[in-house]
């Protein structure tokens, strides 16, 4: 995916980074850069000596225009890794090194083990088959909601972004985006968000524990391997959006078109039974999901300022039809 904000290295310089990080242990052969992702750049690196691999990636360049909620995101992503790595049995990829400095180009950059599998929107699957990975999928979710902080909001150090309440926390990554909007002349109906807001944001505050949310963990991002006659997952990648918050926030990535969780039965089944939840969504829990889907459609109206014509005239019409259908499901309730 083309976007203004993938940075491209050279041979040279990759080479160079490999050198820096691993010294002779990992001689470079083939370089490919990877086409998934619409942020930063991946480029798959394959030792020559061996069957050894890894991949590189490369965040913006610290000259691009960002949006406000992207300013820590290579760090948020190497912190998740070790999270899920340490405290949990979450299929993933290794942090195998790092240097946010700058020192050798001006982007940070990490290195990661590579994966062999597909990714899951390019498997065909069974039903049978399919029902395992939701089940699993549904496992993998549990686990990264019982890794928990003490504040609320996107990975950050300063005190003053670390949020006691989820109802500040979010209120916050609210308003950066519609300010972003606003910078970038975005057309929004500003002063519906506002609105249903003040009229629902009391609805926050049955929150009471920050936990880990991927927000961006949905099939695009799921590595799958055969494993017999069936598949299995391999791994899950890209971390970068993540914060801490409601649970129940991550679902509206993973199955960003379906506004009702509970109509994924299987994987809804499961996660209730790993998560320890005995009862179906309340209404107060449906409406902060529909804030959920309405804060992620209006980050992909916001972000389309870095893509092409073509692309960003579609992305920005399918997200302005969803996020308006949000907000008048909002104000019905």
């Amino acid at each position: 995916m083309k976007s203004r904000t993938k940075s491209h290295l050279s041979e040279e310089q990759i080479k160079e980074l490999v050198k820096v990080n691993f010294g002779d242990t990992f001689q470079v052969g083939k370089i490919k850069e990877l086409k998934g992702g619409m942020f930063n750049s991946a480029i798959l690196i394959e030792n020559q000596n061996n069957s050894e691999k890894m991949v590189l990636k490369v965040s913006v360049d610290e000259k691009t225009p960002i949006l406000s909620y992207e300013k820590a995101t290579m760090e948020t992503e190497v912190e998740v890794y070790k999270l899920i790595s340490s405290q949990t049995n979450i299929p993933a990829p290794k942090v195998l090194g790092w240097d946010f400095s700058k020192q050798y180009i001006t982007c940070n950059y990490f290195f990661m083990t590579a994966l062999d599998g597909e990714i899951m929107t390019k498997v065909r699957l069974s039903k049978d088959n399919r029902n395992e990975i939701m089940e699993e999928m549904a496992n993998c979710f549990a686990s990264l909601h019982k890794i928990k902080e003490q504040y609320y909001g996107y990975f950050r150090e300063d005190k003053e972004l670390q949020f006691k309440t989820w109802k500040d926390g979010f209120c916050q990554m609210l308003e950066m985006i519609l300010s972003d909007g606003r910078k970038h002349g975005i057309k929004l109906p500003y002063d519906r968000y506002e609105k249903q807001w003040k009229d629902k944001s009391k609805y926050f505050e049955d929150i009471k524990e920050p936990v880990l949310v991927n927000y961006d963990l949905h099939p695009g991002n799921i590595f799958l391997k055969k494993q017999g006659e069936k598949y299995v997952i391999e791994g899950i990648v890209d971390f970068e959006r993540a914060f801490w918050g409601d649970a129940y926030a991550d679902f509206t990535a993973a199955f960003l078109f379906t506004k009702d969780i509970s109509k994924e039965v299987v994987f809804w089944t499961a996660y209730k039974k790993a998560a320890g939840i005995d009862h179906d969504l309340t209404k107060e829990e449906k409406i902060r999901l529909l804030f959920y889907r309405l804060y992620i459609f209006t980050i992909m109206q916001v972000e389309v300022y870095r893509y092409g014509f073509l692309y960003s005239r579609l992305q920005g019409s399918l997200c302005r039809l969803a996020s308006n259908k949000c907000l008048k499901e909002l104000e019905q309730l």
